[in-house]
């Protein structure tokens, strides 16, 4: 299906109307090519990334970081940390840096924070962790001791980031593990760790580029609550026994983008090759193109090439359909000789071979070239003969002048016998 080849000329054995037909169903699919490429771009404008989940083995999971928020004052007094490792059971009491109370003047609301160590990490001896938090409590009686637990990553935190910094995946995380506490309680916090794998904002992701990630992290935690069988006369305790769901897998979930430039390229190909199936099935296949882009269109390939055709083949095969007259002299009223017979018969199959079997186009260069300098070397030597020939009349006008001296000098001819040199033919004769 070639649009430029169409235009440049149509099938002889084929009716005119033909033409017209084929022009008609080539626009209607390179229209439709067109929009569909213009659907395929917007597409890929459009494309949002897909979550790929996967699952990896890691050597230890870091603790969570909770942060209490609450409509009354309250501090927290006292911290205490219990470590169940390799079945033993170990206190170590939070340091200062564990644990802060603040309030937030825009909020009107107090924040409490518990702020894990870094070096502290669930694996295979560290099992779980009890942390006890003595809250002191001031509020007026009959308002609810009810708190708000907010759970993150230790390792990514965002309770403390301004709204306007917060990112879209900020928000999708921001209440995901939002519980309402109350003291006197203990709770029991599982969780698993999710990492997500974010592709970094670039024009080259939209043309299939490898793109480049930035991970954060967070996590999905169930909370099972009831009474606490510790309590204090001067204050309330809160008790979480925290662990893992797994302390060797977490989840990876990797951003994926399903559609870009270069798959849009594989589909604007299928479509060419339907739509080309299509043509075929209406009107036949092309003709074969023995030769490509780079020995038509490269320069220094496509000279070579064509010396090289021209070397090896004895004459250019395939006539030149524009200057042929074969046909036209043909008669089925007179009878043509064995020689004419199978000059039509030659000239008849290559007709076919060009218009239905192989494209030729491009022995007409060569053919051309040929031609061209057949020509110069015709026109070349038309002018060496011209210049011989004026050369010799000049030679023989001189020649005829000297004799006649030679001869009146020698008293053959008369001194009063005169001739035009210039037109070499005798003007006037006298004799005394």
């Amino acid at each position: 299906m070639n649009l430029i080849d169409l235009l440049y000329k149509h099938r002889r054995s084929e009716p005119t109307i033909l033409l017209g037909l084929k022009l008609f169903i080539m626009i209607i699919l390179m229209a439709c090519l067109t929009g569909y490429l213009v659907v395929v771009i917007i597409d890929v404008k459009q494309d949002s990334p897909f979550i790929a989940t996967s699952f990896t083995n890691v050597d230890a999971v870091p603790l969570p970081g909770m942060h209490f928020l609450a409509s009354y004052n309250f501090s927290i007094v006292d911290c205490r940390q219990f470590y169940l490792v390799d079945g033993d059971i170990r206190e170590v009491e939070c340091s200062l840096e564990d644990t802060r109370v603040y309030y937030d003047e825009t909020t009107k609301a107090y924040f409490g924070v518990y702020t894990p160590s870094p070096n502290v990490l669930f694996n295979d001896l560290m099992k779980s962790l009890l942390l006890i938090l003595t809250i002191n409590e001031d509020f007026t009686p009959g308002i609810t001791q009810e708190m708000t637990l907010h759970a993150f990553d230790s390792e990514y935190d965002i309770y403390d980031k301004h709204l306007s910094e917060l990112s879209v995946y900020d928000n999708s995380i921001l209440t995901l593990n939002r519980y309402s506490v109350e003291p006197s309680q203990i709770y029991d916090f599982t969780y698993s760790r999710v990492i997500r794998e974010l592709i970094k904002p670039n024009w080259m992701n939209d043309f299939g580029v490898p793109p480049t990630y930035e991970q954060k992290s967070n996590i999905e935690s169930t909370l099972l609550g009831g009474p606490s069988p510790y309590n204090s006369t001067d204050s309330s305790l809160i008790s979480f026994m925290i662990q893992p769901k797994s302390k060797n897998v977490i989840r990876i979930d990797k951003e994926v983008r399903s559609k870009t430039y270069l798959s849009g390229l594989g589909l604007i190909g299928g479509a060419w090759g339907l739509m080309a199936a299509v043509y075929a099935f209406l009107f036949g296949a092309n003709t074969l193109r023995p030769w490509g882009a780079v020995q038509s269109y490269c320069c220094g390939f496509s000279r070579s090439t064509q010396k090289k055709l021209k070397d090896a083949l004895p004459i250019i095969p395939f006539f030149d359909t524009t200057h042929n007259d074969n046909f036209k002299n043909y008669s089925p009223d007179r009878e043509l000789s064995l020689a004419e017979r199978n000059e039509l018969r030659i000239s008849g199959l290559e007709l076919f071979l060009q218009e239905y079997v192989v494209d030729v186009h491009y022995l007409d260069g060569i053919r051309k070239t040929t031609l061209n300098s057949t020509t110069n070397t015709i026109n070349d030597q038309e002018a060496q003969n011209m210049k011989e020939e004026f050369d010799n009349i000049n030679t023989n006008t001189t020649h005829s002048t000297e004799s006649t001296v030679t001869q009146q000098q020698e008293g053959f001819v008369p001194p009063n016998f005169t001739q035009n040199s210039t037109s070499n033919n005798f003007t006037s004769v006298k004799y005394d």
